[in-house]
């Protein structure tokens, strides 16, 4: 036996204690520099590097046995505008807009309406929400989201508590303690630990292979498992717990950064969803019970009677898809104590129910809101962000559109509905909307009856067509029929999910213009990002101005089009419109001036025949193009769009393709972008990402003097006082000390 002295001892321990985290290290490092495993930041940089967005793969912090869920793709600027006004919406599907497309969740909505009221600010609202989270997502994601600098933060979660991913009745780590749930949210960024997830996974498929059920059903129906949570149970309480640990959490750092909160309480659907499941209780009624004698008293018309019945009818379901109300009692309490406003949505959906009771009315199932309940979200929200002062303290009122405008004029279709009815009807033929024992064959029994239903079942329940391509491919057919109003409808819908792209605003504002709808045509070019400083905007705007007899509307638009560095085809024909609209409107001095200009440039000019219809905004030859286009962009294959745009310019070159072209050469550092970006720049004046782009080009070329001439543009659209005209102005004053070095 060795005698090791004390020093020795402690060497030899120091050593055993380091050499496997040197160990672990070695991996770690090996594992990055194979560029193993997944990213699991929040946030990364968009298409459009001016940008973040919501990682598609920040779920698999969360989900490990299913497939992860996603936020949707919300882009807001990298750098937060002077002016900007920045909100986080953070929740569960009914934030992400469940069963909807992005177009029509409620912070999208609540984006729109702001901006409207606000016109003269950058108004952002980026959603967050993810299907089948539990709080312990809100609660990670809290540090990242303080990172960006938000104004506000809205919250409005509770109903996946038990069954959402790390919730105490889960299949997704819901078993484990508290403690260790926070130390795999830790972990689950590092190599190693990504390494070992997917070994302890595989063994485990490996020992318990997939059932054909199990592929069947939907993720609702995977995660709870068929676990049964009886009120008032102790697995009931430790969702309460849990819940109320990490919200109040949640909200004690909101607060201590300052952040302005607003946290709504929850809503389900009490008066048409009978419980999942009624279990007998030594202390309190059967749910069933409690449905059956809600029913009685509202056929007694005693609705307030009934209504406490339905309440405590969901609160006794023992299959917990919908949040009881005790968790609105502690979302209540803990708002309070910490003087955070509550938006009171459940009195509002009930305030718009019959007899205050939520149903079918505003629901499409247990929890997730219809159409109209999503609009009656946005509405809440708006009007408690209103009346907290937030944002401004005083709101122009003149400004502010009732929510029935937005209903009625708001981009989604026939199609959108149709996506939802599929989902539900999937989510509705399995468990807990079906007995245990029935298999959901919802994909092998379902027909579809017209072509909208079978684009929105392709599309839902198969990957190789994306609701984008089936708005796409019903827009060309009711093109084909010469439904030309109805296929511009499917562009808006587009345009109102992806709002930063202009693309689709312009499909749906040509088709829109063809079908002699004049108004829309108006509001959906006037909608489109950045149409002061788009000709093709301006030069339509004031045909149809004209065309309309709105002379002063079509003589403003022209201006704005005198502002911007036309060719030489596009300036006499913006002339000739000039002589024309100020012929009609009777300026006859001014008439004569234009002439006279016209004529110096055409000599041969007519006035008398001068009746030209509108320039097609968007060329439909090169429409297919940009499509195509932009489908490669999203998967990333940034040189096959640029080589489907190159293709579309020999067709016809608009400054639309060059700025595409430009920005993604830009995105692969080729230098080669500061020929398209300049041809853009002709046009597009006021675009940040452009004029930025063009600085950095200019510095890299040596050209000095244009590249302070572009930071002077940047820094008068976005101010001086924005880190990235800070960062401009230091890479341009190290370009200039370097020239003055060389010339010595």
């Amino acid at each position: 036996m060795i005698n090791l002295t004390r020093r020795k001892k402690i060497l030899f321990i120091t050593i055993s204690i380091l050499l496997p985290c040197l160990f672990l290290a070695l991996i770690e490092i090996g594992l990055r520099l194979v560029s193993f495993g997944d990213d699991l930041r929040l946030f990364v940089p968009g298409s459009d590097l001016r940008y973040l967005e919501a990682n598609r793969l920040v779920g698999k912090r969360f989900f490990s046995k299913f497939e992860q869920t996603q936020p949707p793709r919300d882009p807001f600027l990298k750098e937060k505008p002077s002016n900007g006004y920045r909100i986080f919406v953070l929740g569960e599907s009914t934030v992400q807009g469940f069963p909807y497309e992005p177009n029509l969740a409620f912070p999208r909505i609540l984006q729109r309406r702001l901006q409207d009221v606000f016109p003269n600010r950058t108004i952002e609202v980026v959603n967050l929400g993810m299907t089948a989270v539990s709080s312990y997502t809100l609660l990670d994601f809290a540090g990242e989201v303080l990172e960006q600098n938000p104004d506000a933060v809205l919250i409005y979660t509770g109903h996946n508590e038990y069954y959402g991913a790390l919730g105490v009745g889960s299949m997704e780590n819901g078993s484990i303690p508290k403690w260790l749930k926070k130390i795999h949210l830790r972990l689950v960024h590092f190599k190693t630990y990504q390494m070992l997830q997917i070994c302890i996974n595989e063994i485990s498929r490996f020992f318990s292979p997939t059932v054909e059920s199990a592929n069947k059903a939907t993720l609702m129906e995977r995660m709870g498992a068929k676990n049964q949570i009886p009120y008032n149970s102790t697995v009931y309480r430790e969702g309460l717990s849990q819940f109320s640990d990490n919200i109040g959490a949640l909200l004690e750092e909101l607060k201590e950064a300052h952040v302005s909160v607003l946290i709504g309480d929850l809503v389900s659907n009490v008066g048409d969803m009978p419980p999942f499941q009624s279990v007998s209780l030594p202390t309190a009624s059967s749910a069933d019970s409690a449905y059956s004698a809600a029913q009685g008293l509202m056929a007694a018309h005693a609705y307030g009677e009934a209504k406490a019945e339905y309440l405590r009818a969901k609160d006794l379901d023992a299959i917990r898809f919908r949040a009881p109300e005790d968790l609105n009692r502690l979302v209540a309490a803990i708002a309070d104590s910490l003087h955070i406003p509550r938006v009171p949505v459940k009195a509002i959906f009930e305030s718009n129910s019959p007899h205050g009771i939520v149903g079918d009315n505003l629901m499409i199932d247990h929890l997730h809101p219809n159409i109209d309940g999503y609009f009656l979200m946005a509405d809440a929200f708006f009007t408690a962000l209103r009346e907290n002062e937030m944002i401004e303290r005083s709101w122009d009122s003149s400004k502010i559109r009732s929510p029935g405008y937005y209903r009625s004029n708001w981009g989604f279709t026939e199609l959108d509905s149709m996506f939802a009815v599929v989902r539900i009807r999937h989510l509705k033929a399995g468990w807990p909307f079906q007995p245990e024992t029935v298999v959901n064959n919802f994909r092998t029994t379902y027909v579809p009856k017209g072509i909208i239903d079978s684009l929105a079942f392709v599309s839902v329940e198969y990957v190789d067509v994306t609701p984008v391509t089936a708005h796409k491919r019903l827009a060309a057919y009711y093109e084909s029929m010469g439904d030309l109003r109805h296929a511009s409808k499917e562009y808006l819908s587009l345009a109102y999910r992806s709002p930063s792209e202009a693309s689709s605003f312009y499909f749906a504002g040509d088709l829109a213009y063809k079908a002699g709808d004049y108004s829309n045509t108006v509001r959906y070019l006037q909608e489109s990002p950045y149409p002061d400083t788009s000709s093709f905007v301006q030069f339509t705007l004031a045909s149809i101005f004209s065309s309309q007899r709105k002379y002063y509307e079509a003589l403003a638009s022209l201006a704005k089009l005198e502002q911007l560095p036309l060719d030489r085809g596009i300036s006499l024909q913006a002339e000739k419109l000039k002589y024309r609209v100020q012929q009609d409107s009777g300026l006859i001095d001014g008439a004569q001036q234009t002439l006279a200009a016209i004529r110096k440039v055409d000599p041969l000019f007519d006035e008398s025949n001068e009746r030209k219809n509108l320039l097609i905004l968007v060329p439909g030859k090169i429409k297919p193009y940009l499509e195509r286009a932009d489908a490669l962009k999203n998967e990333g294959h940034l040189s096959e769009a640029i080589t489907i745009l190159k293709e579309a310019n020999k067709i016809r070159e608009i400054p639309y393709t060059d700025l595409l072209i430009g920005k993604m050469m830009f995105a692969q550092k080729d230098a080669g972008a500061l020929t398209y970006l300049e041809k853009a720049f002709k046009e597009i004046k006021n675009d940040p990402a452009l004029i930025s782009s063009l600085c950095l080009l200019y510095l890299m070329d040596g050209n000095i003097p244009k590249a302070k001439a572009r930071l002077d543009d940047f820094e008068r659209i976005e101010g001086r006082d924005q880190p990235r005209s800070k960062q401009l102005e230091a890479i341009l004053k190290r370009g200039q000390e370097r020239r003055k070095i060389n010339r010595n």
